[in-house]
């Protein structure tokens, strides 16, 4: 008897689901559409790990993305939405408590109240001392002491 491989979106679903970052990843942008620095500032990643786990969970269908300038956006697409609903339901406790969601919840908030006027990323030399500030970032603060981006 031959054993079939269930079908591809199912598997790459769960594995996209089956790393620690990309649950944070799917968490954070189930409330908004996020630009590549805002998740970055408020999980902790370095840009590079954030773009190889953003790529797994296109690659599943979970997220999409959308160009505006040299900033990239990223939100969760309809199946994202309901996979990320389910999945969250069945572990509302963990929500609750997780010391590192938790923390992530709260930085992303600060993050966010640095958005400009019209609800989008800022980014620019006083915008990053704010955030330094606000956030405690240590990325952020050694980013402005190396004077980059």
């Amino acid at each position: 008897m031959r054993l079939t491989m269930p079908a591809k979106p199912l598997v790459r679903a769960a594995a996209a689901l089956a790393d620690g970052n990309r649950v944070r990843i799917l968490r954070a942008i189930s409330g908004a559409e996020l630009c590549v620095c805002e998740l970055c500032d408020a999980l902790g990643l370095t840009q590079s790990t954030l773009s190889t786990h953003l790529r797994v969970l296109r690659d599943a269908g979970l997220s999409a993305s959308r160009k505006e300038g040299k900033w990239s956006y990223h939100r969760l697409t309809p199946l994202g939405q309901s996979v990320t609903e389910a999945f969250f339901a069945v572990f509302p406790s963990v929500l609750a408590t997780d010391a590192h969601l938790r923390r992530d919840q709260a930085r992303l908030e600060r993050r966010l109240a640095l958005r400009d006027e019209a609800d989008q990323c800022c980014v620019g030399s006083q915008c990053r001392s704010m955030e330094s500030r606000s956030l405690g970032s240590r990325s952020l603060k050694l980013r402005e002491r190396k004077g980059g981006a």
